[in-house]
């Protein structure tokens, strides 16, 4: 361990620890900065970071210095507030003032240091300024505008140390230098948008987001992405009832400080136009009261067939279980929703909660051993999300049958099939536990309102419970059932209503 003096108050700290860290612990912020990223190398471009070391005669950058014993260091000091703005002006020198027109206003790097170490005359004319190309598609998510950029090279970082697939460079020299993509290439690996996130201006904008909405306007709400079994920890921003970007969260245990370009996508799905949002008896509008009239005759001997989905929260599936008692219970399609994975963070598995079914003792079945299921249920059959009926031979199963009860989010094969189909909630109109494939328990929280007249789907299921007495009356009871029920498979320690934010394993331990 090393001690050491930081603006007056002393810390200790491991061997090995970086200057710019340990002045984060003792400041509770960080020092300025553009190059730096928790999560790439150190490049010691920017220089924002200058700090004072007592003993050395010249100014330091933290990012790319150790700590050692007995260190006394100045972050505030007049010496270093004047750096840091001689900084800044040079890289302000060719910078454009747009920022009425740029996406990255309200979360800008430069606004934020330039407000806080800045506020000086600039020394250089409008004239001197050097014009670079502004506005150009570089790849199929992403936009480049070399006027803004402050070459700090995170981006050309990122594509040399994450994805490995190099697309961008600085090219040319001195104040001519600006970033681009490789001659004949462009920036299309499965990850771009995340030199989006880690500009720390508006030079890389995201053509999804781009224009859409000012960031003030925005709400956040952490979430987990739906896109596959990695279940990436996930930034949702919303506003009004409308999500417009997903944005990584970092966790170093699951997705560190990334997320694929599919899963930010996600979103998209819970404004589809096919959207199921009112209750439906055979394919006609139905009030609730009226559903629950027709739900009432289907299942008056109780259900003979339950089936589940990997898509749906943890919490849900155990309802499920409950519901179905000693009727024949599925998780669902086995084999549905894979695709291609990859070794950074890409799932094969493009369902969130597959891990999930096994917790809650819900086996899949393949499409052969669903229909069979369905053929020889004896009454009323009950699907929870998914779309089983995609597959032809579970489709032609359920043809013609009046019993089959579908509680769904989208107007697609399966809710076409039933009798009976009732809206519910999507993953960001619903708080619930996935399990991904690390076995590690994450909680999303609702971000956005349900559209129509969607439920939330635990309610729905506890409705369909025989003996009401068991019914939950809230998620904080639900959870406690779910975890009474699950004790064997869940450490005792993990409080599922109080899940640390970056999930716990079911195991316990962090």
């Amino acid at each position: 361990m090393a001690r050491l003096t930081i603006d007056g108050s002393a810390i200790e700290v491991a061997d090995g620890t970086s200057l710019f860290d340990a002045c984060r612990l003792a400041r509770g912020e960080s020092l300025p900065h553009f190059c730096y990223h928790p999560d790439l190398s150190i490049a010691g471009v920017c220089r924002l970071c200058q700090v004072e070391v007592e003993g050395m005669p010249k100014l330091t950058i933290a990012c790319n210095t150790t700590v050692r014993e007995g260190m006394v260091v100045h972050t505030r000091s007049e010496r270093v507030r004047k750096a840091s703005q001689q900084i800044l002006e040079m890289h302000l020198i060719n910078h454009p003032v747009d920022c009425p027109i740029c996406d990255q206003a309200g979360e800008c790097g430069l606004q934020n240091q330039y407000m806080a170490y800045g506020l000086y005359d600039s020394q250089v004319a409008e004239s001197d300024k050097v014009n670079k190309a502004k506005a150009l598609v570089i790849g199929p998510h992403v936009v480049l505008d070399k006027e803004r950029c402050v070459l700090c090279s995170r981006c050309v970082r990122f594509c040399n140390e994450v994805t490995k697939t190099g697309e961008l460079g600085i090219f040319n020299r001195g104040d001519r230098a600006e970033i681009g993509v490789a001659p004949g290439r462009e920036l299309d690996n499965a990850y771009s948008v995340n030199t989006v996130d880690i500009c720390p201006v508006g030079a890389l904008t995201s053509r999804d987001f781009r224009f859409q909405k000012r960031v003030w306007m925005l709400k956040s709400t952490d979430s987990i992405c739906p896109g596959c079994a990695t279940g990436c920890n996930v930034r949702v921003d919303h506003e009004a009832g409308r999500i417009y970007r997903l944005k990584p969260r970092r966790n170093p245990a699951v997705n560190g400080s990334w997320m694929c370009d599919e899963g930010r996508l996600t979103y998209k799905d819970v404004h589809a136009e096919d959207r199921l949002l009112e209750p439906l008896w055979n394919g006609r509008v139905v009030s609730w009261a009226d559903a629950r009239g027709h739900l009432a005759h289907v299942v008056a001997g109780g259900f003979a067939l339950v089936i589940g989905s990997a898509h749906q929260s943890l919490e849900e599936m155990w309802l499920l279980r409950q519901l179905a008692g000693t009727a024949a219970l599925s998780g669902g399609l086995a084999g549905s929703d894979l695709a291609v994975g990859d070794d950074i963070l890409r799932s094969a598995d493009r369902t969130p909660n597959r891990r999930g079914l096994a917790l809650a003792g819900l086996a899949e079945h393949d499409a052969a051993a669903l229909a069979g299921l369905v053929r020889a249920a004896r009454g009323a059959i009950l699907v929870h999300g998914g779309d089983p009926a995609a597959a032809p031979d579970v489709a032609a199963a359920m043809a013609g049958r009046q019993d089959v009860v579908y509680v769904g989010t989208h107007r697609r094969a399966t809710a076409a099939a039933a009798a009976l189909a009732l809206p519910g909630a999507m993953w960001a109109e619903k708080a619930g536990i996935f399990v991904n494939r690390q076995d590690r328990l994450q909680a999303f929280a609702q971000a956005v309102a349900r559209p129509g007249n969607a439920r939330e789907d635990w309610r729905v299921l506890g409705e369909m419970l025989p003996d009401q007495g068991r019914a939950p009356t809230g998620l904080k009871a639900l959870r406690a059932g779910v975890a009474a029920d699950l004790a064997p498979a869940l450490a005792p320690t993990i409080d599922l209503d109080r899940l640390p934010q970056g999930g716990v394993p079911a195991g316990g331990d962090a």
